[in-house]
C-alpha cells in the first residue's frame, strides 16, 4: 500500500522553512524511526537493518544527501538569533556579563562578533552560559564597555514536541530544484552569497566542508533584520 502524505503546502512549516520558488514535487519516503530532526535539517538516505532505504539525519561526512527534510520529528524546536547587538556595561549587563533575549541556547551554537563582524573566540574570549542565556567575557580581548554582535539558537518554549512521521513511518522531503529560506541552520557560522552550505554533523546546514556533499548554494545571508538563510538546493 502507498502513503500520501498530505502536502505542507507553499508557505512551508511556521518558523522553520519556507518554499520560495519551484519545489513542487515534495518527496515522501520511509524514515528511521530512531531519527529526530527538524523541518529544515538535511537528509540522509542510507539502508536499515534489511537493506531498505530510510531517510536519516546527514552528518558532516555524508555523500548520500536526498535532500532536506519538509516535516518535524523532534522533542525540542530552535530558533535562530542573527548578529544581536549587546553592550558590556550598559544596564542590564555588566561589565562582564552580557544578557541574551532568550535563554536555553542550543550548545556550540554562539558566534560572537565585534560590531565589525570580527570573530572572537569561545572559552578564550568568552563562556556562554546556555541555561540561562547569558555571555561572560574573559580577561582578555573583549573590553568591559565593548560592543559585540551575538547569533545563537535556542529552544522555542512555545513549541511543543510533535511527530509528524506517526502511523504512516514516512517523511516529507524538499527533493526539487528550487530555492529555500530557513532559520534552521549552525549559527556559529558565516555566510557568503552563493557560498557552498554542506551538512554538519548534527544534520544542519553550516558552511563548512566536513568531506560531505555540497547541498545547496546562498541567495541571501542572515541579517540582524532578518535571519532567514536562503538558498538553492543542489542536491
Amino acid at each position: 500500500m502507498t502513503v500520501t502524505l498530505p502536502d505542507i503546502g507553499r508557505n512551508g512549516l511556521v518558523n522553520s522553512v519556507r518554499r520560495l520558488s519551484g519545489l513542487n514535487n515534495p518527496g515522501y519516503r520511509k524514515v528511521d524511526s530512531a531519527a529526530d530532526f527538524i523541518a529544515g535539517m538535511v537528509a540522509n538516505l542510507e539502508a536499515d537493518a534489511n537493506g531498505d532505504p530510510v531517510l536519516t539525519v546527514a552528518n558532516a561526512t555524508d555523500t548520500a544527501i536526498v535532500g532536506i527534510f519538509y516535516c518535524h520529528k523532534t522533542t525540542s524546536f530552535y530558533q535562530a538569533v542573527h548578529a544581536e547587538s549587546k553592550t558590556f556595561g550598559t544596564s542590564p549587563n555588566s561589565a562582564t556579563i552580557i544578557y541574551l533575549d532568550h535563554a536555553n541556547i542550543k550548545a556550540s551554537s554562539c558566534r560572537v562578533t565585534t560590531s565589525l563582524g570580527v570573530p572572537w573566540t569561545e572559552t578564550t574570549h568568552y563562556v556562554v552560559n546556555t541555561t540561562n542565556g547569558y555571555i561572560t567575557r574573559t580577561s582578555t580581548g573583549i573590553g568591559a564597555s565593548d560592543t559585540v554582535l551575538v547569533s545563537y539558537q535556542y529552544e522555542d518554549p512555545n513549541l511543543s514536541g510533535i511527530d509528524q512521521t506517526l502511523g504512516s513511518g514516512m517523511a516529507a522531503t524538499l527533493e526539487d530544484n528550487g530555492e529555500i529560506a530557513t532559520l534552521i541552520y549552525d549559527t556559529s557560522k558565516a555566510y557568503t552569497l552563493m557560498g557552498s552550505l554542506y551538512s554538519n554533523a548534527s544534520g544542519y546546514l553550516t558552511s563548512t566542508n566536513g568531506g560531505g556533499s555540497v547541498v545547496g548554494k546562498v541567495t541571501k545571508v542572515p541579517t540582524s533584520e532578518d535571519a532567514e538563510l536562503r538558498y538553492k538546493l543542489v542536491v
